[in-house]
């Protein structure tokens, strides 16, 4: 939840923006609307599958409502009868209640629209009765002037904020399960995610990588363009085999990528580097080992992994879609 006109005006407005870009891909017959609490989508039938997916996976929407949309509904009449032809079906045999929302200028209220639909329903279609406080149905409509939105699905989305609202990170990809997800989550926090791959060696490691980042970028981000930055790490994995002791090896090579991924950031005029390490999951990230890895940077290092388990991080990933990439 937002606080504050200001910061919700510029979330709403960047979301508007966002979608703007994106959903015109489909087709320059879907229309937007902004309001001061939401934004409208209205889409040719063609499209409400893609249309409705899009939504699902863009940062900054909290739910999505789909609806069908009537024009010229100038009375409560016209209007009882148009909500009983398309939710009829959706009362059988069940508790209901209806409520509504209103928008200009009417000579009825909300109120007024609530008891006129659900008498109307009562008395003509087959149902078990109106329960005001645990319906087993709700009909939810709103009416902006002689417009009437009748909402047949409620979605939840995936929350967070829209992407632009929140600066610019660059994140440490290995394309494992712990860089992806990390990835995704300060995506869907609104931050605009550049992507960092260090090459050990080998051409079929990047290929992959470059993959789960060209998949989480189009999936969640793909309203702003980002940067996929490959550095070639395989002459110094090789001095630190050469100089370093074996039980130092994994700090010092992360404490070696922190500092090349502070200065291409600083380059890139971005405050922040994002990892997938997580407190205690492997010898190199105790607490004592991230604290000597920080050290190597004087930049702020966003662990949105810090404190999960691996089987909840593997769950995120499969509901995203990014598990096919870490096990290939």
């Amino acid at each position: 939840m937002v606080k504050g006109n200001a910061a919700k005006r510029q979330m709403v407005g960047q979301l508007y923006n966002n979608l703007l870009k994106m959903l015109t891909r489909f087709s320059e017959e879907i229309h937007i609307r902004k309001f001061s609490d939401k934004i409208e989508v209205v889409t040719p039938i063609a499209f409400v599958a893609e249309v409705r997916q899009l939504l699902l996976d863009t940062p900054g929407i909290e739910q999505v409502l789909e609806a069908l949309q009537f024009d010229q509904m100038n009375t409560l009449d016209d209007i009882k009868v148009k909500v009983g032809e398309v939710m009829h079906h959706t009362i059988k045999d069940k508790t209901f209640v209806v409520r509504a929302k209103r928008s200009g200028t009417h000579i009825f209220g909300s109120t007024d629209l609530e008891q006129t639909i659900g008498g109307y329903m009562l008395a003509t279609y087959p149902n078990s009765g109106v329960d005001l406080h645990h319906p087993e149905v709700t009909i939810r409509i709103e009416l902006l002037n002689n417009q009437l939105n009748i909402i047949t699905t409620k979605y939840k989305g995936l929350s967070g904020f829209p992407i632009g609202t929140q600066g610019d990170v660059l994140s440490l990809m290995s394309g494992g399960f712990d860089s992806t997800v990390a990835s995704y989550l300060t995506m869907k926090r609104g931050l605009k995610t550049h992507f960092i791959f260090f090459n050990l060696g080998g051409m079929a490691h990047e290929i992959g990588v470059k993959q789960v980042a060209l998949y989480l970028w189009s999936k969640f981000g793909s309203s702003h363009k980002v940067t996929f930055i490959s550095v070639p790490f395989d002459d110094v994995l090789t001095e630190i085999f050469r100089s370093t002791h074996e039980s130092y090896m994994g700090v010092t090579l992360k404490r070696l990528m922190l500092l090349a991924a502070q200065e291409i950031a600083e380059e890139m005029q971005i405050d922040a580097l994002v990892t997938g390490e997580s407190v205690a999951q492997v010898s190199s990230q105790t607490l004592r080992n991230l604290a000597l890895i920080d050290q190597a940077s004087h930049m702020l290092i966003l662990r949105p992994l810090a404190t999960m388990n691996k089987p909840e991080i593997i769950d995120i990933a499969n509901t995203i879609g990014t598990r096919r990439f870490a096990e290939s």
